[in-house]
């Protein structure tokens, strides 16, 4: 069994319908990894194992106040750098992992991180509009810099202003 289908789970859905977001980056947090069934690329009518990566936004949402939802599916083998689960993974934990690493990669803290998560647009086979991931990388808070120590206050004493006739 892979590791995601230990650790994911699966969901029928409930038909809810999210808002097409504009082309741009998101600040999301990674709500679900369910495992799924999908056509094979090969032969429609095969179906074959998937994952599905869902985001919403955090910080903005829809005209309803509703998040922005983002759904990746890759494959289930990850390893291939050319496969979409190892680019999707190797963005989200910033290398390529070798086989312990990806056995060991805790999905729940990969849930419990902020993500920027880079989003275009694309119109569908069926015309509708929808969105895309581009790619998924860690939040990076920018770090705080402390404040500057007030400097030793100039001794002006003895200085004659220039400017006194």
């Amino acid at each position: 069994m892979g590791f995601f289908a230990q650790h994911g789970s699966y969901s029928e859905g409930n038909g809810k319908r999210f808002a097409v977001a504009e082309a741009g980056i998101y600040t999301c947090a990674l709500i679900d990894i369910e495992a799924v069934q999908g056509k094979s690329f090969d032969d429609p009518s095969v179906m074959e194992p998937n994952y599905k990566f869902v985001f919403e936004t955090t910080e903005v949402g829809d005209d309803d106040g509703q998040p922005f939802r983002f759904v990746q599916f890759t494959k289930t083998i990850y390893g291939n750098d050319k496969a979409k689960l190892t680019i999707l993974l190797d963005s989200m934990v910033g290398k390529h992992m070798d086989r312990t690493e990806y056995q060991n990669l805790d999905i729940n803290a990969l849930k419990g991180k902020q993500w920027q998560v880079v989003v275009g647009t694309r119109q569908k086979m069926n015309g509708e509009m929808g969105n895309v991931i581009e790619t998924v990388k860690p939040l990076k808070v920018a770090a705080q810099k402390p404040l500057r120590k007030a400097s030793a206050p100039v001794a002006t004493d003895d200085i004659e202003d220039p400017f006194n006739d």
